[in-house]
Order: C-alpha cells, then structure tokens, then sequence
C-alpha cells in the first residue's frame, strides 16, 4: 500500500519540479522585450551608425552654431570635417516611456513605439519612431527600426 502511494506522489513532485526549473519558460512579456537594455542600445546604435540619419540632419540644418561655421569656412573640406566633426558629437537617447505598439505571438515580433531625440551642437530634434524586436530561436533579440520621414507642414 506504501509502494502505491508513493508512486502517485512521485509524479506529482515531478511535475512541480519541471514547473519550478523553468522548463517551458514563457517568453518575457512583449513591454519588457520593448524596454529591454538590449532593444535600446540597439535602436540607438542603428541611429548613430547610420551617416545619412535624417533626424540628426534636420539638427544640424536648425542649429545656429553649425550654420555659423559653415559660412565662417570657405573651402569644402573644411566644412566636411566641420560637418564630420558635428555628427559625432551627437547625443542620442530614446524617451523613458516606451510603448508597446503590437504583438505577434506566431511570428514572435512585436512593434513597440518611442520618442528618439538627438542633441548636436546648440540644437535638439526629437522624433517619434517605431521599432520591432524580434526573439530568435536562440532568444537573442533582433532589432530593426522602421524608417521615417519629415512632413513639413506649411504655416
């Protein structure tokens, strides 16, 4: 009688041990994925490696400082190292609220929303940006940013 209940017990412990070792961890909740260190840094590099960014380039064409050195420099490769000079001085950050946009659960992406601002010189530019994340199979995020454009709206 002592075998017969013990052998129902055993697969009771069993099964809280699998529940307690993470074995069929769930994924972590698409915000944090949105949120995480690692979504961050990445949206923030994608931006600072990128040489043609259109938000740092709306910065520059706004800031008093680098309108004053370009016309105070003549020839044209110092004003590319003027302008060379200034896009690596850029500060980016994202805003501390970011927002989940969408989730998809089959594909394992999700769209998430958030301020991007760069500060360059005297002048700073924010932008509202959307970005995706991505799990792989080896849960490594995959980030991507989606691209924008500027509306000019007339006054």
């Amino acid at each position: 009688m002592r075998h017969i209940r013990e052998g129902r017990v055993l697969p009771a412990w069993l099964v809280m041990l699998l529940l307690l070792s993470g074995c069929g961890e769930a994924d972590p909740l698409p915000e944090q994925q949105c949120r995480s260190l690692d979504a961050r840094n990445s949206v923030l590099k994608i931006f600072s490696d990128d040489e043609h960014n259109a938000l740092l380039n709306f910065a520059l064409k706004n800031s008093n400082l680098f309108g004053a050195a370009m016309d105070a420099e003549s020839p044209e490769t110092e004003k590319f190292a003027i302008f060379d000079r200034a896009r690596k001085s850029a500060v980016y950050s994202l805003g501390g609220t970011i927002l989940l946009k969408s989730s998809d659960k089959a594909t394992r992406e999700i769209t998430c929303v958030a301020v991007l601002s760069v500060t360059v010189l005297d002048t700073r530019a924010e932008k509202e940006i959307e970005f995706r994340v991505k799990q792989t199979a080896d849960s490594l995020p995959l980030v991507s940013v989606n691209p924008f454009r500027f509306k000019v709206q007339p006054f």
